[in-house]
C-alpha cells in the first residue's frame, strides 16, 4: 500500500478517484486551500495539482464551488438514545458527513453486559463508518441495594475487552464521588484501562481541588460542563472539553461564548451529541448540525471544523490516519456546498463514495441479531393488577411521598400528598395529577415490583410503559388504574421491549424496541412515525409534557436527586436508601 501511494503521488500510478478544483478546509493550518485531492485505494495520495495522477479509469468528482472537509467526528454518543441500531444510524448519519463516532454503549451493557458489547462490535465492523467503542465503566450505575441491572462490567471484563477490535478506551467515569474517595473498585477500573489513550470523564460541577483530584487519575475528557466558567477551568487544566449539543442537554452556546471572548486555544475542544433522538437526527442532522450551531454562536468556521475533525482524532490518538485531508490519511472526505451552513452533498469514507449528491451509492445490509439480544424482557409471571396496589392500615386518607417531575429536567422533587383510601388501598388521584408509578424487574424474573406515586404527567386516563429506563432499564409503568398498568406490562413482554400506550384495556400506540428493549430494528422513518403516534396518544389522554417517555425514562435513575423509583421501591437519592411511600 505504501508503494502504491508513493507511485500515485509521483504519477507513476494513476489515482482511483480525484476530487478536482475544490476548496480544501485545511484543519492543520486553519486556512482554505484551493487544490485537488487524489485518492488511491482507501488513502489520500496527493493534495495539490493532481493532473499527473489522472488516468483513463480515474473517477473525477467535481469539487468546483464546493468545500472539502475531513469526515466529521462525533466525540461522544450513546446510539441507544436514537432508538435505532448502529446499522440504521449509519444510514442516517452518512448523508450528514459523519464518518467517525466514539460510542459508549452504556445502556446495552446494563442490559446484556459483555455479550451485548461484543455483538455490537461485530455489527460495527461490517459498516462503512469508523465506530470507536468505549468500555462502559459504570455498570451497574448504582448500588445493587437500590436497583437491579441486567449485567455487571467488572475489572476482569474490562481486561477481557481491551484487545477487542474496535475498542478504543474507557467510557465516562460517572462515579466521580468514588474517584474522589479513592474507591478501590472505581480506581481499579481506571488502572485496568491505563493502556488506553482515551478515558472519558463525567464531572459535572467539579472545580478547583476536586477537579484536579479527579483528572489526576488519567481521565482525559468531560462532556458534562454546564457553565462557561467550568468549561474554561477544565480547558486550563488540560482536559479535552466535549462541547455538547444533544436532544436532551444543550450546552454549546454557554460553553463557546467565553472561549470566543477570551480568544482561547481550541485545540482541546471537541463537538459531541451525547444523546440524539431519531426525530432530531432526521431533521437537524448529526455533527454537521453542531458545526453549524458553533458558527452561529460566533465561532470561526475553521475552528468549528477542527473541533469536529482533527481535535477528536488527536484525542483518540488516531490522527495518524484520520482527522485531516493530508497524504497517507484515510480518504474520509465530505464535500459541502456552503461552508457556514454546512450543507453536505457528498460523503466519501475510506476512498469509497458512499453518498454522492445526496444519494447513496452503496448498500448497507441489515445485521442479523442473536436471540439473546432480541429476547431481553424476562419478568417471569406477568403481574396481576393487584400487584400495583399500595396497602395501608388507614381507613379514609393516607399521606404519601410523591415524585415530582418537570419538563426537561432529570431532577425530581420530594413532595407529599394526602390521598383517598378505599378498602385498605391508597388510590391514585388523576384529577389532581397524582398517578401511580411502578417498576417491574425485567432481567432475572425476580418478580420484584416497586410501587409509588408521581406528579407532573397529567394523565387523566390509561397507562404508559417503557423498557427505556436509565440506567438499569427495568420496566417502568405510569397509570391511572391498575388494570391498564397490568395490560401495559403484558404488551411490553409480548413486544420484548419498547414503549406502549394503553387505555381502557386496549393498545392505542406502541413502539417495539426488540434490540435489548432499547432500540428498534426498523428504519428511522418507521421509528419516528411510531414515536409521533405515541406522543399524540399520550397527549390525548391529558399529558402536557413535550417528551413524556424521555421524562419517564429517568424516574428510575437512583443517582439523581431527589426521589426516584426502582423495583426495590421508592428511593431517597440524597440518603441513598429505599424509603417507605407511606408517611
Amino acid at each position: 500500500m505504501m508503494e502504491e501511494l508513493i507511485k500515485t503521488a509521483l504519477g507513476e500510478k494513476k489515482a482511483d478517484i480525484v476530487i478536482k478544483d475544490t476548496n480544501i478546509i485545511n484543519v492543520c493550518t486553519g486556512e482554505i486551500e484551493p487544490g485537488d485531492i487524489a485518492i488511491k485505494s482507501n488513502k489520500i495520495a496527493l493534495v495539490g495539482d493532481s493532473s499527473h495522477t489522472i488516468g483513463k479509469k480515474t473517477r473525477i468528482i467535481s469539487g468546483k464551488d464546493k468545500f472539502a472537509s475531513p469526515g466529521f467526528f462525533d466525540s461522544h454518543i450513546h446510539i441507544e438514545s436514537s432508538e435505532i441500531t448502529i446499522t440504521e444510524f449509519t444510514r442516517a448519519c452518512l448523508p450528514h458527513g459523519t464518518t467517525s463516532i466514539i460510542w459508549d454503549p452504556h445502556e446495552i451493557a446494563n442490559v446484556r453486559g459483555v455479550k451485548g458489547i461484543k455483538e455490537i462490535l461485530v455489527e460495527s465492523r461490517k459498516l462503512p463508518l469508523n465506530v470507536f467503542v468505549m468500555i462502559p465503566s459504570c455498570v451497574p450505575a448504582a448500588s445493587p441495594k437500590l436497583g437491579t441491572s441486567g449485567a455487571v462490567i467488572s475489572v476482569d471484563n474490562i481486561l477481557e475487552l481491551v484487545n477487542e477490535e474496535g475498542i478504543i478506551g474507557l467510557g465516562e467515569v460517572m462515579n466521580f464521588p468514588g474517584v474522589l474517595s479513592c474507591d478501590e473498585e472505581v480506581l481499579a477500573k481506571i488502572k485496568a484501562a491505563a493502556g488506553f489513550r482515551a478515558i472519558d470523564g463525567h464531572a459535572p460541577g467539579l472545580r478547583a481541588e476536586k477537579l484536579c483530584a479527579y483528572f489526576s487519575t488519567g481521565i482525559r475528557s468531560d462532556h458534562e460542563s454546564v457553565s462557561g466558567e467550568e468549561g474554561v477551568e477544565k480547558l486550563r487544566r488540560g482536559v479535552f472539553l466535549m462541547i455538547r449539543e444533544g436532544s436532551a442537554s444543550k450546552n454549546l452556546a454557554t460553553l463557546i461564548k467565553p472561549i470566543i471572548e477570551m480568544r482561547l486555544d481550541t485545540r482541546n475542544c471537541l463537538l459531541a451529541t451525547d444523546d440524539k433522538s431519531p426525530e432530531d437526527l432526521k431533521e437537524d442532522g448529526e455533527v454537521d448540525f453542531l458545526i453549524r450551531r458553533g458558527i452561529e454562536e460566533g465561532l470561526e468556521p475553521i475552528k468549528a471544523y477542527q473541533m469536529a475533525t482533527l481535535n477528536p482524532a488527536c484525542y483518540l490518538g488516531v490522527d495518524n490516519r484520520l482527522g485531516s485531508i493530508t497524504p497517507g490519511k484515510n480518504a474520509d472526505i465530505v464535500l459541502l456546498n456552503d461552508l457556514e451552513k454546512v450543507t453536505v452533498v457528498t460523503t466519501i469514507i475510506s476512498g469509497v463514495p458512499v453518498v454522492v449528491d445526496g444519494k447513496f451509492e452503496v448498500n448497507i445490509p441489515d445485521f442479523k441479531y442473536s436471540s439473546e439480544i432480541q429476547n431481553s424482557v424476562n419478568v417471569g409471571k406477568i403481574p396481576e393488577p393487584d400487584k400495583f396496589r399500595i396497602r395501608t392500615h388507614n381507613k379514609e386518607t393516607q399521606k404519601v411521598k410523591v415524585i415530582g417531575v418537570s419538563e426537561g429536567s432529570l431532577l425530581t422533587s420530594f413532595e407529599t400528598k394526602q390521598l383517598r383510601v378505599e378498602s385498605g388501598t391508597v388510590m391514585p388521584a388523576p384529577a389532581n395529577d397524582v398517578l401511580q408509578v411502578a417498576v417491574v424487574e425485567r432481567h432475572h424474573a425476580s418478580g420484584e415490583i416497586g410501587n409509588g406515586f408521581v406528579r407532573g404527567f397529567g394523565l387523566k386516563e390509561g397507562s404508559i410503559a417503557s423498557t427505556v429506563a436509565h440506567d438499569s432499564h427495568n420496566l417502568v409503568i405510569i397509570g391511572t388504574n391498575w388494570n391498564d398498568m397490568a395490560k401495559a406490562v403484558s404488551e411490553i413482554v409480548e413486544m420484548q421491549g419498547g414503549m406502549v400506550v394503553i387505555n381502557k384495556g386496549k393498545r392505542i400506540a406502541h413502539l417495539p424496541l426488540n434490540f435489548a428493549g432499547l432500540m428498534s430494528t426498523e428504519s428511522i422513518a418507521k421509528v419516528i412515525e411510531k414515536t409521533k403516534k405515541l406522543k399524540k396518544a399520550v397527549k390525548e389522554m391529558g399529558c402536557e409534557l413535550e417528551s413524556p417517555f424521555m421524562t419517564m425514562s429517568f424516574l428510575s435513575l437512583p443517582v439523581i436527586p431527589e426521589l426516584k423509583i426502582t423495583e426495590k421501591g421508592l428511593i431517597d437519592v440524597i440518603n441513598q436508601e429505599v424509603t417507605n411511600v407511606l408517611i
